[in-house]
Order: C-alpha cells, then sequence, then structure tokens
C-alpha cells in the first residue's frame, strides 16, 4: 500500500486570528526594536515577515486528535497490551517498569518492539496495522504520517502590537520577573495547505473534526492560550482530491484506501472493504491519466465534512 497512490486529499487553508495570537520565536533577535516574546519571523523573496510554522499547526492537530481518540480508549476500547485489538491513541511518552502492565500506557514504537517476532523484523503491514489511530495519520518512529503542513504565510499586510505583563512569585506574591512585552499577531490573513496521502475515510473525518473544533474556540494555536490568545479561524477554500482510476468509481462518491486494495493486501493491513463516502457533491472533475481529480467547492467541502465525521462512529461500529 505505502509504494503506491491511492489517494490524496489536499485542503487550501485560509487562517485569520479572532484574537492576538503569538508562535513564540526559539531565537533572540538581533534587532532590539523587537519585543522580549517575538513572533516567529523567516525571510522570503519579500523580505522578513512573520508566518505560522507547519509544525506549530501539525503539533495542534495531533494533540487534539489524541484527546478524541484517547476519549475512546477510556470508554472502553481495547488496547494492545491486551491483544484483543489496536489502541486508537497511544501513550506520549515511554511507559517503564510496572506501568507496562497497563494497556493505556504503552506507545506504539515500544508496542511493535514487544510484539516483534525473535527471527524477523515486522513488515510494513504489520507495523502499520498494530499501530494506534493517531500514529496512523501522524506517524511515529516506525511509520511515516499520512498527513503533511507547509508553513502559513501572510496574504497581504499583517498587524502586531505589543503586549506588557509580568511574572509573579507564588512565593513572595512579588515580581519575579518583569515587566517584558509580547509581540502578537492581531491582523491578518496565511494561507497554508495539507495533504493526506493515503487515506481511510475516518482519518478524513479526524480532520473534518480537528477544523471544526478550531473554528468554534475550542482549540487554539500557539503562546497564552490561558490568556486570551490563539483563537483563530481556518476557513477551506478549496478541497482538491485525487483517486487512483479503477472500474466503478462513481462521481458522487471518495474511497478510502482500503476500497482500494486487494483483499490479501486489505487483510494485512486492516484495512475495511466498505472504505468509502458516498452520495457527495461532484465536484469539478479532470482525467489525469492514472488519476482522477475532483475540485470542490467549500461549500462542497462543508457536506463532505459532515459525512466524513459520520464515518467515525461507522468505524467505531465495525471495530
Amino acid at each position: 500500500m505505502h509504494k503506491r497512490r491511492w489517494n490524496a486529499l489536499k485542503l487550501e487553508l485560509v487562517i485569520e486570528p479572532r484574537a492576538p495570537l503569538l508562535i513564540k520565536s526559539g531565537l533572540a533577535s538581533p534587532n532590539p526594536s523587537l519585543p522580549d516574546m517575538q513572533f516567529v519571523r523567516t525571510m522570503t523573496p519579500l523580505g522578513e515577515t512573520v508566518f505560522i510554522p507547519g509544525s506549530s499547526l501539525k503539533g495542534t492537530f495531533r494533540s487534539f486528535t489524541e484527546k478524541v481518540l484517547r476519549t475512546l480508549d477510556a470508554s472502553g476500547k481495547p488496547g494492545p497490551a491486551d491483544d484483543k485489538g489496536y489502541k486508537w491513541a497511544c501513550a506520549t511518552f515511554e511507559a517503564k517498569g510496572d506501568e507496562r502492565r497497563d494497556p493505556f500506557r504503552w506507545n506504539c514504537p515500544q508496542f511493535l518492539d514487544a510484539i516483534k517476532p525473535k527471527d524477523r523484523d515486522l513488515t510494513p503491514q504489520e507495523i502499520y496495522k498494530n499501530c494506534c489511530g493517531a500514529c496512523k495519520i501522524y506517524g511515529n518512529t516506525r511509520l511515516k504520517g499520512r498527513l503533511s503542513f507547509t508553513d502559513a504565510f501572510p496574504e497581504g499586510t499583517v498587524k502586531t502590537e505589543a503586549r506588557y505583563g509580568v511574572a509573579i512569585s507564588r512565593l513572595t506574591n512579588a515580581v519575579a520577573v518583569g515587566p517584558f512585552d509580547i509581540e502578537v499577531l492581531v491582523q491578518g490573513r496565511f494561507r497554508t495547505a495539507l495533504v493526506l496521502e493515503n487515506f481511510e475515510v475516518w482519518q478524513v473525518g479526524l480532520l473534518a473534526l480537528t477544523l471544526q473544533a478550531i473554528n468554534a474556540g475550542l482549540v487554539k494555536l500557539g503562546f497564552g492560550k490561558n490568556r486570551g490568545f490563539g483563537e483563530v479561524s481556518m476557513t477551506v477554500k478549496q478541497a482538491v482530491v485525487e483517486m487512483a482510476k479503477k472500474p466503478g468509481l462513481p462521481r458522487n462518491a471518495i474511497w478510502g484506501v482500503g476500497a482500494f486494495v486487494e483483499d490479501g493486501e486489505r487483510g494485512d493491513y486492516g484495512l475495511r472493504a466498505d472504505d468509502r463516502l458516498e452520495e457527495l457533491p461532484e465536484g469539478t472533475e479532470t482525467d489525469l491519466a492514472v488519476f482522477i481529480r475532483r475540485t470542490y467547492s467549500q461549500e462542497a467541502w462543508n457536506e463532505i465534512a459532515e459525512k466524513a465525521i459520520a464515518s467515525i462512529a461507522q468505524t467505531l461500529e465495525a471495530a
């Protein structure tokens, strides 16, 4: 499966701040006019500019996805340590000692090492099948992620301003550090894109659910989330889906990778034959010889997102 390209989803996003936003730079700037805590910057053909790193976006998306999937684990779904199925989200850090007996403390690389046969290495099929739901999307040290992000660069002018603060000592109730100034973004539009390749439809559903949570203000970006910073809107301006040409692929459907592969490969990777979203808007179709490209508007994507989110429940029932 990983050596072929069955499908891909590209979402073109516009990010706009609804509240002050700060993605902190990890380096001190030689420019004395910049605040103590400054927005991350980079050089472009048009000069130096603030931007939102793709790594910051990926961290926010993965963190929320893991919270959702761990909620499923807490509701009684089996974990890999009890050999009854895979966990929906592994632990972030490696468990040690007696914690290894707790099925909710495993992480995927650790579990893969634990089930590794003594006489051979795990195959790519075994690695994918035994990874948790989060690692199947975002990857780990043994598996490449399916979802990639690009940096978000400003479109037009942006506006930043300085905020001021101090750090209070909990012991003396006096000023421990400060005053210091913080640079926050208050106005601007940023364009970015994300690509999900060789996806299952429930993975599209989790991606859509994360975007909904961000737009509802339930998930924030960057520094100072508990200070009122970080609320943004992420608008999908266009969605592009490419799928391999296959007989029986209807105009109003999107197939996950499980619907493309043969029965033997489907079983090896733990995929589902009914990995499909149906009764969707048709979109604009382009023939690319090997692939079919379908382009969807913002309104059409909203319909697709609702059906993709509903597919998560269907996956749970089949698990």
